[in-house]
């Protein structure tokens, strides 16, 4: 049993209730890497009931993230959350994060991953931004970047590995040009229906450009694009701090949140929304809660589903 299932019933009915602000049919949660997000003493009121975590496809191998996600999955438990795991490329070393599984391997990676953890995941995502470019300098990015062909036969074996779970098919980023993602979108809808795999029934969209530069263009391309089937914003949030072109900024930020819940209303198809991430850092700031873990504007809009206008404060 599940240590979810134990919680008092008032507390799960704090977390279940939406506040006014959610359109309906709206779950909202948060995708954060770290376990101490789920300590923070402002986290149950936030009414976050689902939680997405990002693993190597190859963890059961890897001790060091191994240690990283038992205690990620504690805290998801300890707070009541319906975990969404999203696997990624290896993290072993640069060399190794660049190398994409046959999809023999996968397969074998991620039932072994099942095997070990199975009973405290809900639902699978089976690869994570798969059209975010992959630097080899950094180890950052996705070999996926340029093989939607592939990405769908990661897809049919994750349909087979665990045919319970709800999968999201797909899980791509906006990017500032959204041209190259709708073509990515494109081609993977190709090759499913070229290898006869299941009909998708969920897709995930990351529309962080269209947060940022309040804008709806580039979601409106992909739901397009996507055509039918339910969605999942899987990251999505406003940036409090990244590189030259977002100086830190929690007003900002907190505007581009409510563009982010604007963005969620778009269609009613648009069912889960994940806000990346819970705690900020340094290198990738969008948190809800600063370093030291008290609330920004950003976590207000969040806790009462503030939508906005999506237009430049």
């Amino acid at each position: 049993m599940r240590l979810r299932s134990l919680l008092p019933l008032m507390t799960v009915a704090m977390l279940a209730a939406a506040p006014a602000g959610a359109h309906a049919g709206l779950t909202v949660g948060v995708s954060d890497q770290r376990a101490e997000a789920f300590a923070n003493p402002f986290y149950p009121a936030a009414n976050l009931t689902v939680a997405r975590y990002i693993v190597p496809y190859d963890v059961t191998s890897d001790p060091a993230q191994t240690v990283k996600l038992e205690a990620w999955l504690a805290g998801a438990e300890q707070t009541g959350q319906q975990v969404l795991m999203s696997f990624e490329h290896s993290r072993k070393d640069k060399v190794r994060a660049g190398k994409l599984p046959t999809p023999e391997n996968y397969r074998k990676a991620i039932t072994k991953f099942k095997a070990k953890y199975g009973a405290r995941v809900d639902d699978i995502s089976p690869w994570n931004e798969v059209n975010r470019k992959f630097d080899p300098l950094r180890g950052e990015g996705q070999p996926t970047w340029n093989r939607p062909d592939i990405v769908a036969r990661y897809y049919g074996v994750a349909m087979r590995v665990f045919p319970k779970s709800k999968i999201v098919a797909l899980d791509v980023l906006d990017q500032a040009s959204v041209g190259a993602t709708v073509r990515y979108i494109e081609k993977f809808k190709a090759a499913v229906a070229k290898r006869k795999l299941p009909k998708v029934k969920i897709w995930g969209l990351h529309p962080y450009s269209d947060i940022n530069r309040f804008s709806t263009k580039r979601t409106k391309a992909m739901l397009k694009a996507i055509g039918k089937g339910e969605v999942w914003l899987t990251e999505a949030s406003g940036l409090v701090q990244f590189g030259k072109d977002f100086p830190y900024d929690e007003q900002r930020a907190a505007a581009a949140n409510k563009c982010m819940f604007t963005i969620a209303k778009l269609t009613p198809r648009i069912k889960r929304l994940y806000v990346y991430g819970y705690v900020g850092s340094p290198a990738f700031d969008s948190g809800l809660v600063g370093a030291d873990g008290q609330p920004r504007p950003g976590y207000t809009v969040v806790q009462k589903r503030q939508a906005g206008p999506c237009r430049k404060p």
